[in-house]
């Protein structure tokens, strides 16, 4: 009885800062700009920004005195390398990218709603699976995780096979002083395909809006855990979820995304984006309790964001001219 209290509070909390957002700000801002036919997708908009200040919140009270208090290892408190990493974390996290991406992409979307549904496709729908079962709302949003996950592990495996899209995702592993902010450090272009990959293969199997948001927030926020500077052993459970030291040898410089004997495959291990199951299943998983240094051979990024962008597109440029 007192969670229930305490979850309709915290509830009733939300929703009064969030219709004080849309009627003191983002309201007069679209009347401002004749765009209040885009009243209801903006106010949906501030979930996103909302949860984002709960991620940046929890990033920078709790992962961040976790890296403090446990390292994997020795680094200067907020180096010039990091600053990047916390401008990608406010555009990603605070809705900016998923806010221009539904706009984009909107109509995209629509077309290919209406095309399944011309060709009456039946989305897979896992509440329809066995509903005494699969109807419950926590069961389903977990198979969801994990079926979203397998694409992830597919689309993160694809992003190290092809030689021109590694040279925008090595952006990403371009990081030598990984912290909790490190997670959202990627090129615009890659992030972009995943968006619509993600958002795609959500449609088809059948997530609901509501489902979708919290699918997204939980897994950047574990995300963001993964790339902390954290030394931690979680024993058993390293083999249910991956956890910091899983995925920091996947960021090991000449070893991690760099190791041999992989066919196929730019680098060879650990590629689980949240769960290390489907590298133990196609023998892409290593298990390591050391702390490797992270970044990329023969790869010096600006600290500008901008000249990060403009940088890994060049290289994507030229591998891809190369290749064709």
């Amino acid at each position: 009885m007192a969670f229930s209290t305490l979850s309709s509070s915290i509830s009733d909390a939300y929703a009064r800062v969030q219709e004080f957002i849309f009627s003191e700000i983002v309201s007069p801002i679209l009347y401002q700009f004749n765009l209040i036919a885009w009243a209801e997708d903006a106010y949906d908009g501030i979930d996103w920004f909302l949860f984002g200040c709960m991620q940046i919140l929890l990033i920078f009270l709790i992962l961040r005195t976790w890296e403090r208090v446990a390292p994997a290892e020795p680094q200067e408190h907020f180096a010039k390398s990091s600053k990047a990493d916390v401008i990608y974390t406010l555009f990603h996290r605070l809705g900016i990218f998923h806010g221009l991406i539904f706009i984009a992409l909107s109509g995209f979307f629509f077309e290919i709603d209406a095309v399944l549904h011309d060709f009456r496709f039946g989305r897979l729908n896992v509440e329809s699976w066995y509903p005494p079962i699969t109807a419950i709302p926590l069961v389903s949003f977990f198979i969801y995780f994990v079926m979203l996950d397998f694409v992830e592990y597919l689309y993160h495996r694809a992003s190290h096979t092809f030689h021109w899209w590694w040279q925008l995702h090595a952006l990403h592993h371009s990081q030598t002083v990984m912290t909790a902010w490190s997670d959202d450090r990627n090129h615009v272009l890659d992030d972009i395909m995943h968006a619509v990959v993600f958002a795609f293969f959500a449609l088809l199997f059948g997530v609901s809006p509501s489902q979708f948001i919290i699918l997204v927030v939980l897994s950047q926020l574990i995300q963001s855990w993964q790339h902390a500077n954290i030394k931690v052993n979680l024993g058993p459970l390293q083999y249910v979820i991956v956890s910091p030291m899983f995925h920091r040898l996947h960021h090991a410089v000449g070893y991690g995304y760099e190791s041999q004997g992989k066919p196929g495959v730019l680098g060879g291990c650990n590629f689980g984006v949240l769960f290390p199951w489907w590298d133990m299943l196609l023998g892409t998983a290593i298990f390591s309790k050391e702390a490797y240094p992270t970044g990329v051979k023969n790869l010096s990024v600006s600290h500008n964001v901008f000249h990060q962008q403009w940088q890994c597109f060049k290289h994507a440029v030229r591998a891809f001219k190369a290749k064709h």
